[in-house]
């Protein structure tokens, strides 16, 4: 009996124990791993935490680097913050999730949500990651004869690259990164074009470091030379395997740009500017042939850069063709027999005026005896012709 009272005494002993144990762990705080969470820059943004579902006083507090930022009392009205809040409505069903509101480079950093219960304290914390991701990316050509490329309102820093298509060694670029006020990252890079025989595709990567997002510009430079008469064909292909694109021809004279025509994939629409003058293969464009077909007999009037570009998703492809006009063989034959022409006026008016000069030197250069004769004769001429009329002759005394 008293072996049996001993074990029951035991048995009742090692449940309160283990019902105390129970009591302690369920009083003390419980930590759930972190959760990382990436923001869009200037977008709302949800933080996650949740808890299980009690009709018990709950207090929900939200730290952002131990600080307090959020503090909300369930049964109660939500703090008047601006900047964030929660879900109220589905607080009772164990949702503590905080919204954040226009995120910025400063809402970055480790969060800690704590959920105040009657018997619990549960704690989770989110590690909050903030990026501006690349929305647009520039490749052009200075006056000095570089390549510049660019892209701005990033966040974090952003790597660029560049290559060749072919593909060349020992690219010289220099890079340059600047932040605003806001925290944004700007990349600029000015690269030295290589020196070579036939074009190179030069192409620009802009990558991001959180999302491994990237972006590529790229620019092709071409001459080409027209024919008066002939029809004028600027070729420009798209990249391999682009879909959803935008084509568009512009024209640079004298610094002065002008639109020519615009094609969308999607649609197959085409907004032309030159319909007189220019054109697109439709069948061949929906396959990504972009060339532009110039008909016009005086090429020369269209001497000038055509810039070619398409852009696609994450894709930037642009092909600039400077056009010069060349005479045709007839024309040209026309304006050099008209060049000789005026050479040999110039030639025969020449001799000319040496003839002349040479007629004048043998009249009167050569010989001035007979000049001087000539000179005489003149002024006995004119003695003559002066004598009186009464005068007779001296032969008239006989008859008188």
């Amino acid at each position: 009996m008293q072996l049996r009272a001993l074990l029951s005494q035991s048995v009742s002993y090692t449940l309160a124990g283990v019902y105390t144990l129970f009591w302690i762990l369920s009083c003390v705080q419980s930590k759930t791993p972190d959760a990382d969470v990436t923001c869009i820059y200037s977008e709302d943004c949800i933080l996650p935490c949740s808890f299980p579902p009690t009709d018990d006083a709950v207090v929900i507090q939200w730290y952002q680097q131990e600080k307090l930022i959020y503090s909300f009392r369930k049964d109660e009205e939500e703090p008047d913050d601006g900047s964030m809040s929660l879900f109220t409505d589905e607080v009772s069903k164990g949702n503590a999730s905080l919204l954040l509101k226009d995120s910025s480079v400063q809402s970055r950093g480790r969060y800690r949500c704590v959920i105040n219960a009657t018997k619990t304290v549960t704690e989770s914390f989110v590690i909050l990651k903030v990026e501006a991701p690349i929305r647009r990316i520039s490749i052009e050509a200075t006056p000095t004869g570089q390549l510049q490329c660019s892209s701005h309102g990033l966040y974090p820093s952003p790597l660029l690259t560049w290559s060749t298509d072919p593909s060349t060694g020992n690219l010289q670029s220099r890079t340059r990164i600047s932040a605003d006020s806001n925290g944004l990252y700007s990349v600029e890079s000015t690269l030295q074009k290589v020196n070579r025989s036939s074009p190179l595709t030069y192409i620009c990567t802009v990558t991001s470091k959180y999302s491994s997002q990237s972006w590529k510009a790229s620019l092709l430079q071409t001459e080409m030379v027209g024919k008066n008469g002939q029809e004028l064909v600027i070729p420009c292909m798209a990249p391999k395997n682009l879909k959803n694109f935008t084509l568009t021809w512009t024209f640079t004279k004298r610094n002065k740009n002008k639109d020519i025509l615009t094609y969308h994939s999607q649609t197959h629409k085409v907004i032309n500017q030159w319909k007189e003058e220019a054109e697109l293969d439709l069948d061949k464009a929906r396959s990504g042939d972009g060339s532009l077909y110039l008909d016009d007999n005086e090429v020369s009037r269209h001497a000038g850069k055509y810039t070619c570009t398409f852009s696609g998703p994450r894709v930037i492809y642009i092909v600039q063709t400077s056009v010069s006009a060349s005479a045709s063989r007839s024309a040209a034959q026309k304006e050099q027999s008209k060049s000789k022409l005026w050479v040999l006026a110039v030639v025969v008016a020449a001799l000319a005026v040496l003839g002349v000069l040479y007629y004048l030197y043998r009249k009167y250069g050569g010989n001035p005896k007979a000049s001087e004769e000539d000179t005489e004769m003149q002024a006995v001429k004119g003695k003559t012709e002066e004598l009186p009329a009464e005068i007779s002759p001296l032969n008239n005394k006989g008859d008188s």
